[in-house]
């Protein structure tokens, strides 16, 4: 995945899944797309915290 935050989710899925069939050369089967949509969401969420956490000790 792209070290730059997206701004969804979705979008976050969208480009983990591009950049895997751009590395890989092929579209990933279904056990390499959950494990890649599973891993996506946790980093993107942990990412969202650690904005939320920046943005409280800015104010």
């Amino acid at each position: 995945m792209p070290h730059n935050h997206a701004h969804s989710k979705a979008e976050a899925i969208h480009d983990a899944l591009e950049s895997f069939a751009a590395e890989h050369h092929h579209q990933p089967d279904p056990h390499e797309k959950a494990r890649l949509v599973s891993d996506t969401i946790k980093e993107w969420e942990h990412e969202e915290v650690e904005a939320m956490q920046l943005n409280d000790q800015a104010a």
